[in-house]
């Protein structure tokens, strides 16, 4: 093996300790793997390597570049002394130490001539810094020139230093730079991120900034001071986020530096965003009326069905046509005359409702959440605001995947409600704006909007490879995501009541208007009410049809339970059915409880033919009740009483029945094991002998 790790994993424990030493390091000893691991990532950090390559004396350095020429193939001594004109007896003790530091590897053992090697990642670290002393640094060049040379590992470290979500070697160049760039060149984020570090840090943050930016090391940190350990901790927590970067100077001295344009920042020109496109009401095209909380409604539809039928969770949660057929009749947001539903809204609000506890998976089925029961008994602003809430904390893109095949990677979906959510509530009610500036000035007005996403495709072209100045990637993330907020606002956001959406007469441009439901969930003003319909609730006619003047979520649950939803509008109907009314009975209902409802919402009695005809349903419907018990048959000529009176002594509570048998009633399952013990412990107990026999004969009449 050629690679550093594996000729570490054959050195002795002492080699190890040896090595481990020279490289200013400590080593546990405890798990031989672990000190193999911590001692590679020691020699393939720059830090490290630039300090032991600094104690490398010029004939070992010689040395190891005549030994990197050969590109990981073995060299014997005498051959590579010759390449480096290094006489080969100054070259063999010089190798020693080598190969003591770890920095070259021997096929041989105690050979002096076994043929050397140079690991392939301190081949790839020492030709680093050797490229850092040839190329000296102008620290006043611009910040974007500097950036341009920090390799990609360090960019992915410096993105995640300042808290974007990397996911590794998946970002383009660019929009690491980008990300990176954004935050160096703002003073009171980079104050922020000094106040963080530790004193010692933070200590050297300041001797920079004293110095003009620039200082030796070796001034700046003493390893006669400052274990070199220690110094490289320090150093680290200001060069991760590229706060501090390393040089040398003409000399060959090694530098701690602050760019200039880090240090003393320019002011940086902020374009405004642009200005909202305001429409006059006359211009668009008036959106067709929906019940402001439809989403909502829908739940409860959904919920009653999942409740009669429970379908299979996977069939309901990715809206298979079939159910979608059986229930677009009943959803606000089905089309009046094709009775399509927009897609993706099913499967959208089933997930929410899953999200706030409304509707669950159980072992494959959809039934009613725990919170189904709470969520019904609250107005439907209110319903509708923990329906927003759902949505809006989701770590998903669920109102978006069936409508754009779009891929990222480390976005904040929640902050990107949030902020997008805020952004509607500072409109005003009742005003049509243009959509696409609308996205614009979001986007100009919080650029910080999904900036730790990273995209790695939009329909089937992959993004990563194509993108990769700074000013491509932005130009690309601004498409993107424009295309991304343009879909929420079609979707969720229309979906949930937050805004309405039309178009303009002429040109045909897409244009929204908040809603009052979407600023109170934004904060800026107090819960909506609905408009107060009709005299009471509910009117039930003569023809049996129930009109809803006053919905709630508890009226629109309790009437699609009693009756067939008919239309929908601004009054929706229902109409009492035997088939409804027979459901309703077999849910458990009664004619009182149905008739008392009915008459309670509707302030008046029922009308005499309905009122007749429930009764005349009622009558019709052939109620068998079922209860649970434990049977017991006494021996014949065994008299029922002594039994009775053992079980009650024992607390339990007998139930003689007219053919001298004795029940045990319960109504939970799995009551019934039990109860049979604890009667069979009760009887043996007192002096019976309690018998399971399945072959019995049939009990006898009582006299």
């Amino acid at each position: 093996m050629r690679n550093l790790l594996g000729r570490l994993l054959q050195r002795s424990s002492a080699e190890l300790d040896r090595i481990a030493a020279s490289w200013s390091v400590e080593l546990t000893g405890h798990d031989r793997h672990s000190d193999v691991s911590f001692l590679y990532r020691t020699m393939t950090d720059v830090w490290a390597t630039r300090d032991v390559w600094e104690r490398v004396s010029p004939t070992g350095k010689r040395l190891i570049r005549a030994l990197d020429d050969h590109d990981g193939a073995a060299c014997p001594p005498a051959v590579l002394a010759a390449e480096a004109e290094v006489p080969l007896a100054d070259a063999r003790p010089e190798l020693r130490h080598l190969f003591d530091l770890g920095i070259i590897s021997s096929e041989g053992t105690a050979d002096p001539d076994a043929p050397v090697f140079l690991p392939r990642e301190m081949g790839l670290m020492i030709e680093r810094v050797e490229a850092e002393q040839s190329a000296i640094v102008q620290w006043d060049a611009p910040l974007a020139e500097l950036m341009a040379a920090v390799p990609y590992p360090e960019l992915e470290e410096a993105a995640i230093a300042w808290g974007a979500r990397v996911i590794p070697a998946m970002h383009a160049r660019g929009e690491l730079v980008g990300l990176v760039q954004a935050q160096l060149s703002h003073p009171d984020r980079v104050s922020r991120m000094i106040a963080t570090l530790s004193p010692p840090a933070r200590n050297i943050w300041a001797r920079l900034g004293t110095a003009g930016g620039s200082l030796a090391l070796d001034e700046l940190l003493s390893p006669a001071d400052v274990p070199l350990q220690a110094r490289r901790r320090i150093l680290r927590e200001l060069a991760s986020p590229l706060l501090l970067w390393h040089g040398y100077d003409e000399k060959g001295t090694r530098l701690a530096a602050v760019p200039a344009e880090i240090l003393n920042p320019p002011p940086v020109e902020v374009e405004p965003p642009p200005d909202l496109i305001l429409l006059e009401t006359a211009d668009v095209v008036e959106p067709e009326w929906l019940f402001p909380y439809a989403a909502g409604w829908d739940v409860l539809t959904i919920l009653r069905e999942v409740q009669l039928s429970g379908p299979r969770w996977r069939v309901l949660a990715e809206a298979d046509p079939a159910l979608v057929r059986r229930l677009s009749r009943r959803l606000w947001w089905a089309d009046r005359e094709t009775r399509d539903v927009p897609t993706g809204y099913l499967s959208f609000v089933v997930r929410v409702a899953a999200l706030a506890g409304i509707l669950r998976d159980d072992d494959g089925r959809a039934v009613p959440g725990e919170a189904a029961a709470d969520w019904r008994e609250h107005g439907f602003a209110a319903a509708g605001k923990r329906l927003v809430a759902a949505w809006a904390g989701v770590e998903e893109w669920i109102e978006g995947r069936e409508r754009v095949d779009a891929t990222l990677y480390g976005a904040s979906w929640p902050l990107f409600r949030q902020q997008l959510i805020d952004a509607l509530g500072d409109l005003d009610e009742d005003q049509w704006y243009d959509q696409g500036r609308f996205i614009e000035r979001l986007l100009k007005a919080r650029p910080d909007l999904l900036r730790q996403a990273t995209v790695v495709s939009v329909g089937s072209a992959p993004r990563r490879a194509r993108i990769d100045t700074p000013e491509q990637v932005q130009d690309r993330r601004e498409q993107i995501l424009s295309l991304l907020t343009g879909t929420t606002l079609e979707t969720a956001c229309v979906w949930l009541g937050l805004i309405e959406r039309s178009a303009t007469l002429h040109g045909r441009r897409a244009v929204l208007r908040v809603t009052p439901f979407g600023r109170w969930v934004a904060g800026r003003r107090v819960e909506p009410g609905l408009p107060s319909l009709g005299q009471a609730a509910i009117a039930v006619g003569g023809g049996f049809q129930v009109l809803l003047y006053r919905p709630t979520p508890r009226r629109v649950w309790s009437l699609s339970a009693i009756a067939e939803l008919q239309s929908l509008d601004r009054i929706s109907t229902w109409a009492l059915t035997a088939e409804a009314f027979t459901r309703a009975l077999a849910g458990g209902l009664s004619l009182s409880q149905v008739t008392t409802y009915l008459e309670r919402q509707s302030g008046v009695a029922l009308p005499q033919n309905v009122a007749y005809t429930l009764a005349e349903w009622d009558r019709g419907y052939r109620r068998v009740w079922l209860r649970r018990a434990v049977l017991l048959v006494p021996e014949e000529g065994e008299e029922s009483e002594p039994i009775v009176a053992a079980l009650k002594d024992a607390g339990l509570e007998p139930e003689l029945l007219s053919d001298g048998r004795i029940a045990l009633v319960f109504d939970e399952p799995d009551a019934g094991e039990r109860l049979y013990g604890a009667a069979t412990r009760a009887l043996r107990e007192r002096g019976f002998a309690p018998l399971a026999d399945p072959h019995s004969p049939a009990p006898r009449r009582r006299r």
